[in-house]
C-alpha cells in the first residue's frame, strides 16, 4: 500500500483478533462487493458512504465478520467509525469498513475499539506499515499478500499497491476475499470503478 505516495497504513493484532487502517485523504474511491444477498454490516455501511465518491480512511477488522449480527451489528459498524473519525478528524462520511471471520457473532468492541486506536496511532507511509497491515487482516490465510508495482502512463510513472488476504473458501464470485488498491495515477472514480468491474 505505502509504495504510492499519500498512503499511510498500520495495523495490529490482539489474539486471533486483528486491525488494519488505511489512510488516503482527498482520494477519488470505488469499490465493488460481494453478489450475494446476505451481507455483513460494513457491506451495509461502506455501499451507501461509497456513493460519495471518496473514502479518506478505511478500518478492517479480522477474526468477526461482523455479520448475522442484525442492528446491533449495524450499531457496531457505526461506532467504530464515530470512534476512528473522532481520533483521526476525518468526517465520518469519508470513512470506510470492513471485517472478516466468524459470522453470526457479536463483534467484541472491547477488543476492536483498542485495535483501532493503537492502529491508528501507528499510521506511517513505510513498508513494514504496509506489512503490518497485510498481516493483521489474515484470518486462516497462510501468509499474508501485498504488493507493489511502478509502469508508466503517457510517460509518467504511476504506482499501484495493494494488501489481500483470501483464503480456501473464496467462492462464490470471490465472495469472501478482501483487497484493497491505491494508486497515485490521475484517475476518477468511475474510471476506477469500471476498471475494478472489468
Amino acid at each position: 500500500m505505502c509504495a504510492v505516495d499519500g498512503v499511510r497504513a498500520a495495523g495490529s493484532r490482539e489474539g486471533k483478533y486483528g486491525l488494519a487502517v488505511i489512510e488516503s485523504k482527498d482520494s477519488a474511491a470505488s469499490a465493488v462487493f460481494t453478489s450475494n444477498k446476505v451481507v455483513a454490516a460494513p457491506i451495509i455501511h461502506t455501499k451507501e458512504m461509497i456513493k460519495g465518491g471518496k473514502i479518506s480512511l478505511v478500518v478492517v477488522n479480522s477474526g468477526n465478520a461482523n455479520c448475522f449480527t442484525g442492528q446491533h451489528g449495524i450499531d457496531d459498524c457505526e461506532r467504530t467509525i464515530e470512534f476512528a473519525s473522532e481520533i483521526t478528524n476525518i468526517p465520518s462520511s469519508e470513512i470506510a469498513t470492513a471485517s472478516t471471520g466468524v459470522i453470526g457473532r457479536k463483534m467484541p468492541m472491547d477488543i476492536i475499539l483498542p485495535l483501532v486506536e493503537e492502529s491508528i496511532s501507528k499510521l506511517e507511509h513505510n513498508a513494514e506499515s504496509s506489512t503490518d497491515a497485510a498481516k493483521s487482516i489474515m484470518t486462516t490465510d497462510t501468509y499474508h499478500k501485498e504488493f507493489a508495482v511502478e509502469t508508466e502512463i503517457d510517460g509518467e510513472k504511476v504506482r499501484i499497491g495493494g494488501i489481500t488476504k483470501g483464503v480456501g473458501m473464496i467462492a462464490p464470485n470471490m465472495g469472501t476475499m478482501l483487497c484493497f488498491l491505491a494508486t497515485d495515477a490521475v484517475i476518477s472514480s468511475e474510471m476506477i470503478n469500471k476498471a475494478l468491474k472489468s
